[in-house]
């Protein structure tokens, strides 16, 4: 019945008895439209849980049972326990034993305005606790970018060229692309994992890599012409459909594993690190720090940062200019693919 089969309050809330028939169908379809409302599955789970542990933390720090809170939070939640939350968010740490950071907070606080809007609308309240009560982005920067050089060392790691195995070859081949897409074009993780073979092509005269960003949407974007030749010379060696995933799984004999399969996020974010370490990086680096580097390089080199931000896909153009950089530097070119040696 439920989309969502991680959301165990929906799940509770479904087999409860004994209330109002009407205002439980309300309750449910605010919870329902509230956590539905992302075409990603990935953006719904989260989304899932944290309305999960808001609900746990309320129902532990209240002494209501979890199934209470539930059925009661609309009305159990006011601006002061609202604030309470945000002041428990600040203080909670991280598996890692760090603070939580700003975005993740302001995402728990978010989803919880959601859910509460929908609770507006269904006539269950009339006010939102949660309204306005997100973090400023003060404690924490954005995620570090690399410099020019350092992306320049970081993308050639994977030299597929002196692989001594079709093995090693085909396996650094995959990686060279994987690592030019992200710190090159600076798509996210996971609008790039899932790609396929047949996903590459021509879209006004430009060779493109077309990806399903947040939201659903779909978008062509230019690839670099180095990576273009590399993924031909992949799909030529290695690949036997054209629906084949570009960044696949690989068995220790260098076969795509069956069934077919992408690379797993943890993979993923590995293989970044691994080949940072080659690179002689020493910060951490993620997958996201790919983003970060491409946005970072483009606003250096002069790119207007409205057309930097609609080509990296935010939804915001100040989620783009937390990037910009350039406010401390005399020179700017015009950003070009030359930058960048694959």
């Amino acid at each position: 019945m439920l989309e969502n089969p991680s959301n165990l309050i929906l799940t509770r809330l479904s087999q409860s008895a004994g209330e109002d028939s009407t205002q439980l169908e309300n309750l449910l379809m605010a919870y329902r439209i509230a956590l539905t409302r992302h075409d990603s599955i990935r953006s719904r789970l989260a989304y899932a849980r944290d309305l999960d542990l808001c609900i746990w933390t309320i129902a532990e720090y209240s002494g209501h049972s979890v199934q209470e809170v539930a059925l009661k939070l609309p009305h159990l939640i006011n601006r002061q326990r609202a604030l309470w939350y945000r002041d428990h968010l600040r203080e909670t740490l991280s598996n890692r034993g760090k603070p939580l950071a700003d975005g993740t907070i302001n995402r728990r606080l978010a989803v919880m305005s959601a859910v509460f809007r929908e609770f507006i609308r269904a006539g269950l309240i009339s006010a939102n606790p949660f309204e306005g009560l997100t973090l400023t982005r003060g404690r924490t920067d954005p995620t570090p970018a690399l410099s020019n050089e350092e992306r320049q060392r970081l993308v050639q790691a994977p030299d597929f060229e002196a692989a001594e195995t079709p093995y090693h070859r085909r396996r650094l081949l995959r990686d060279r692309i994987l690592v030019g897409v992200l710190f090159v074009m600076g798509l996210r993780r996971e609008e790039v994992r899932c790609a396929r073979y047949s996903d590459v092509g021509m879209n006004q005269g430009y060779q493109t890599l077309t990806v399903r960003q947040k939201g659903g949407k779909i978008i062509a974007h230019r690839l670099h012409p180095k990576l273009f030749h590399y993924i031909q010379i992949y799909r030529t060696e290695f690949l036997e459909k054209d629906d084949d995933y570009l960044f696949g799984g690989l068995t220790r004999n260098g076969i795509s594993k069956a069934p077919a399969q992408p690379l797993s996020p943890q993979a993923v974010n590995y293989l970044v690190a691994h080949y940072a370490r080659l690179a002689g990086i020493k910060q951490p680096v993620s997958p996201h720090s790919g983003r970060a580097t491409a946005i970072t390089q483009s606003l250096i080199k002069g790119a207007p940062l409205q057309v930097v931000s609609r080509a990296i896909g935010h939804s915001s153009i100040e989620t783009t200019a937390r990037y910009d950089r350039t406010k401390d530097r005399m020179e700017k070119a015009i950003v070009t693919f030359q930058d960048v040696q694959l």
